[in-house]
């Protein structure tokens, strides 16, 4: 702005503030309208109503999903005739936790159970469940689902593998549209009853013998001392933090796996009853079934991961892995018995 610009400004204010003004009546001037009050009350009510609102959605549906289901007494539909009762129950379980309880390691932060994925023990649970039926499902095919290893893989048994190889927390997108864990696990039960209604009838084989029973139980003990070296890895991690948030994480993925062995191995002594009757391993058979029920039964109100020989606070991990230690020695000596 230049010198000229500036004093006609200077000049134009001067006259603005000596002009007088005209008098104003207030009775007569019209007041301007009244601001709606209501706009403003209602708004920060919204806001609270909100707030309040997300945690009850949240800790709400979590509170009426979250279900453990260690049922040691659980019983699956009675297969048919010849049928394999190993098979109708692993069918069972996935049954139970697919239709009849929520899948909780693919549930999304928008879904009421979020917190039962990203702080409940319920996943972990159902994902320990799941190895072991996968790596059963693995050995069912490999072994005993084919006469001595020369007859083709079982297609049904290899739709059930396929599908209970999906990892737990697949969702819809992974990143890309993909079917969902839950989704693939219910064909996998579809190809189990179909492959157990073909043992009935006499078009599938499922083979009951000595050694197709020992490949299957020396798998089982080698996924077991697996986890009980995770279980010893995280004892020893814990001792470095001040508080171990893996600990009660680890502690239900085992109990999940205990759990499915201890049902499964269950259901295969009835079908592999005359093995173990011949080779007189049936004392040793229960009481490793008893080691699995007492890990899978643990429900501790809050896992700790103490120091083992600690006084005031217990080492829940310890505690597990000793049943699974128990449970794995048991098996190695039956796998011993019936190699001979």
């Amino acid at each position: 702005m230049d010198l000229g610009q500036r004093v006609r400004h200077t000049i134009a204010g001067l006259r603005r503030a000596m002009t007088p003004r005209e008098a104003v009546d207030p009775l007569t001037q019209p007041k301007a309208p009244a601001r709606p009050q209501h706009v403003l009350q209602w708004q920060p009510w919204l806001v609270v109503l909100v707030v309040a609102l997300v945690p009850i959605y949240y800790v709400s549906g979590a509170v009426l999903t979250h279900r453990i289901n260690d049922d040691l007494n659980f019983k699956a539909q009675e297969p048919a005739p010849q049928g394999s009762k190993t098979i109708a129950l692993m069918a069972g379980l996935i049954d139970r936790e697919i239709n009849h309880t929520a899948w909780a390691p693919n549930i999304q932060p928008f879904q009421p159970a979020a917190l039962l994925r990203f702080g409940g023990n319920m996943a972990n649970f159902q994902s320990g469940m799941i190895k072991a039926l996968s790596n059963v499902t693995f050995e069912i095919e490999s072994y005993i689902g084919r006469s001595r290893g020369t007859s083709a893989a079982d297609l049904d048994l290899g739709r059930a593998r396929q599908g209970l190889s999906r990892q737990p927390d697949t969702w819809l997108l992974d990143p890309w549209p993909t079917s969902s864990a839950d989704q693939e696990y219910r064909k996998a039960r579809t190809a189990l009853l179909a492959y157990n209604a073909r043992i009935a009838s006499g078009n599938a084989v499922f083979d009951v013998r000595a050694d197709n029973l020992q490949a299957l139980l020396t798998r089982s003990a080698l996924d077991l001392g697996s986890s009980s070296d995770l279980l010893e890895k995280q004892i020893d991690a814990g001792r470095k933090v001040w508080i171990d948030r893996r600990a009660d994480k680890l502690f239900y993925f085992v109990k999940g796996q205990s759990y499915a062995y201890y049902m499964i191995l269950s259901a295969l002594r009835d079908d592999f009853k005359a093995v173990i009757t011949e080779r007189r391993v049936g004392a040793i058979y229960d009481a490793m079934l008893a080691d699995l029920a007492s890990s899978a039964s643990m429900a501790p109100m809050i896992v700790q991961n103490g120091s083992p020989n600690g006084v005031l606070l217990p080492n829940h991990l310890s505690t597990e892995g000793f049943y699974l230690l128990r449970a794995r020695a048991k098996l190695r000596e039956i796998t011993d018995i019936l190699q001979r």
